[in-house]
């Protein structure tokens, strides 16, 4: 039920806040800007999308309700905003002692593109900023596998920064 409830309500969210962008434009545009950019362009996409996530874990805040969240509850309503906004869909989720491992596919950076290094830089600073606006604390976000690379989905982590 929390699921549907969840799905329900970032839907609503989208649809009054959102609007609908086709995936191939957007994927052109970020493929142009990180092969043409150079070096240096990584620090400025993490630290936007980093912005982003911050802006989103509060829209977030607003939508899961009043009162602290359980690391449930985030992982839930964070994979269905992922999800439904069309970002990417979440495979796994693993969370110990503060080190959180999350596995995608389809991620939006990613399709379509080949590289030799990870290319998720926006999603990367963004999981950072909605994990420090959900939970308080500083994160630290490094994507360690990538769809452009070849592989079969999106590995990042994510820890508490100490």
């Amino acid at each position: 039920m929390k699921e549907l409830e969840a799905v329900s309500k970032i839907r609503v969210f989208l649809k009054e806040e959102g609007f609908i962008v086709p995936k191939k434009p957007l994927q052109e545009f970020y493929s142009n800007i990180v092969r043409l950019s150079g070096l240096g362009i990584g620090g400025i996409l993490h630290m936007s999308g980093k912005k982003a996530g911050k802006i989103a874990g509060n829209l977030l805040k607003d939508i899961m309700g009043p009162g602290e969240s359980s690391v449930e509850e985030i992982e839930l309503y964070l994979k269905v905003f992922l999800e439904e906004a069309g970002i990417c869909r979440v495979k796994s989720w693993e969370h110990v002692d503060g080190l959180i491992r999350l596995r995608i596919e389809g991620s939006v950076f990613a399709e379509g593109q080949e590289s030799k290094k990870p290319v998720c830089i926006p999603l990367q600073g963004a999981l950072a900023g909605v994990l420090e606006e959900l939970t308080g604390k500083r994160w630290e976000c490094k994507e360690l596998e990538c769809e452009a690379q070849g592989k079969d989905s999106c590995l990042f982590e994510l820890r508490v920064e100490k």
